[in-house]
């Protein structure tokens, strides 16, 4: 999820306690895809989780060599999946230029790339329209320095048990300070039995990995049905979210089908932690709703729908969609891109947490029971809107698409 400050779009220095030189990085090739499951299940998304939030991915951030190898894994499950490549020129890629003066020059050719793949429907009318599903592929990278993993993750998660999450800016400085003493005083036992492991590399495995390879498990579980919904399924995995929704604002403004085709997006953004150590009124069964009734109310209603139908339905919760929100969630993820085109669109998250834009964004903190139901619960929704018998009806007024974002 893009960070924001002041209402701007910008990625968030992580906080540290002990620092020390930059890490060295080695440079290996992308894990090669293996045989998985069709059906969704957790065994599948941990292994495909732990494999692209690797260090090896670097980060993933846009416009670097890590972003392209992330990309390329991508790209080699959807072919091995047979996925249709709805890319530029036959492939599953379309490159992006920046649509950010902030960028500008910033992003070479093959190092920022939307992924873009299609499971056509089987009604011959109904097929030619679109069930958006989407995800970001890009993180925020590599540190300029390493952090003290151990320290830095005993400060958010105290910080985040006191109500003042590292994320929140508002913190104020006092409180920082005093969590800082108190970690330093916990940690020293923890010295005796380690010394401290420094990192350097932003893996990325909630933000957005976990959308990532959920979206990968989604299509498999598509694909290998030998029943396809009536429309056609649309997996964009979008670059450069985390610059500013770059890689969806590309592909709303240059679609790789027609955009009226569109009928709906799910958007899927940090969706593997919500436990209560992680974010207010967290749980087991607790997933963040957002823009689901903005454009079409038909579209919340049927989300409700198919949760109400569950024999263990989420929580709900809906504080983060809320008009005048101060974190302005709406308009920090890929969703929006589609929104301000009047296209229904859902985004599903359990929110952000401790490890947010941290070093310790990593796999090894995802909760993959959680991640499942979530996986389980957007396929359903999709498959549910592909077989519509009408379109998800739109009945919220449609602003100028160049208007900035208000929530």
């Amino acid at each position: 999820m893009v960070a924001l400050v002041t209402g701007r779009p910008v990625v968030l220095s992580g906080l540290c306690i002990v620092l020390g030189a930059c890490a060295g990085q080695q440079v290996v090739t992308s894990p090669a895809p293996s045989a998985s499951s069709a059906e969704i299940s957790v065994a599948d998304l941990r292994t495909r989780l732990y494999a692209y939030a690797d260090d090896s991915m670097m980060g993933r951030e846009a416009g670097t060599a890590g972003n392209a190898k992330a990309t390329a894994y991508i790209a080699a499950e959807a072919r091995r999946l047979g996925l249709e490549p709805a890319g530029d020129n036959g492939t599953y890629f379309q490159d992006i230029r920046s649509t950010s003066a902030r960028f500008a020059g910033t992003i070479a050719p093959g190092t920022a790339r939307n992924v873009i793949a299609i499971i056509r429907g089987s009604d011959p009318v109904l097929s030619k329209e679109y069930v958006a599903i989407g995800a970001h592929n890009d993180h925020v990278g590599i540190r300029a320095s390493a952090v003290d993993h151990d320290s830095l993750k005993a400060f958010n998660d105290e910080l985040t048990r006191r109500g003042a999450p590292s994320w929140d800016r508002s913190v104020p400085a006092e409180k920082r300070a005093s969590v800082r003493q108190s970690v330093r005083v916990n940690l020293d036992s923890l010295r005796r039995i380690r010394p401290p492991r420094r990192d350097s590399i932003s893996n990325g495995a909630d933000d957005d990995g976990s959308g990532t390879v959920t979206l990968l498990e989604i299509a498999e579980a598509i694909a290998q049905s030998p029943v396809k919904p009536k429309r056609s399924m649309l997996f964009v995995w979008h670059t450069a979210e985390e610059k500013g929704l770059l890689g969806a604002k590309w592909f709303t403004e240059n679609p790789t089908v027609p955009r009226s085709a569109i009928v709906a997006q799910l958007n899927m953004d940090m969706v593997g932690r919500g436990g209560a150590a992680d974010i207010a009124g967290g749980g087991p069964d607790y997933l963040q709703l957002i823009g689901s009734r903005r454009v079409s109310t038909e579209l919340g209603d049927l989300v409700e729908q198919v949760n109400s139908s569950s024999s263990r339905p989420f929580k709900f919760d809906y504080t983060y969609d809320g008009d005048g929100h101060p974190e302005r969630i709406y308009c920090r993820s890929d969703h929006y891109m589609y929104a301000r085109y009047g296209i229904p669109v859902t985004f599903f998250s359990t929110g952000l947490h401790p490890d947010y834009h941290q070093v310790t964004d990593e796999p090894q903190y995802i909760d993959y029971d959680h991640l499942y139901r979530v996986a389980d619960f957007v396929h359903g929704i999709a498959l549910r809107v592909a077989n519509l018998d009408h379109r998800v009806r739109v009945d919220k007024p449609v602003n100028d698409p160049s208007a900035p974002c208000v929530q």
